[in-house]
């Protein structure tokens, strides 16, 4: 059984052309974030730098409680970059930390929040 965790990566500059191995889906981390933040709170403040595909904040799935940590994903490279560059970002009262991050595109089927592909199967052994 695959997991349904959704991969970040940080790519250093160095390695950008590594972007052309496959299609990716651009975004930010945000850490650090205000635990009385909410869900449309946070989709709201980050509109500004472009068109959301996605976004999140990370719950505690034990307690219940935010964890500190957001997602958001654009539509392009340019949207991200712009939302990292127009820091540091005080929200909430807050300061927060971004990092642009890439993710591979397709990984999930979001009405399902399924993977549609798995390159990994846990019960396959090779030697």
């Amino acid at each position: 059984m695959g997991s349904t965790k959704r991969s970040y990566i940080c790519l250093p500059e160095e390695y950008k052309e590594f972007l052309r191995c496959g299609e990716w889906d651009h975004g930010i981390v945000v850490t650090d974030l205000n635990p009385l933040l909410t869900n449309s709170d946070f989709y709201n403040y980050f509109q500004k730098f472009g068109t959301i595909t996605e976004s999140d904040i990370t719950i505690d799935k034990s307690s219940g409680w935010p964890k500190g940590v957001g997602f958001v994903r654009y539509s392009s490279s340019e949207e991200a970059e712009a939302a990292e560059a127009d820091g540091p970002h005080y929200f909430g009262g807050f300061l927060t930390g971004i990092k642009k991050v890439i993710t591979p595109k397709n990984q999930f089927d979001s009405k399902l929040n399924t993977p549609q592909h798995q390159s990994f199967q846990s019960n396959v052994c090779v030697n």
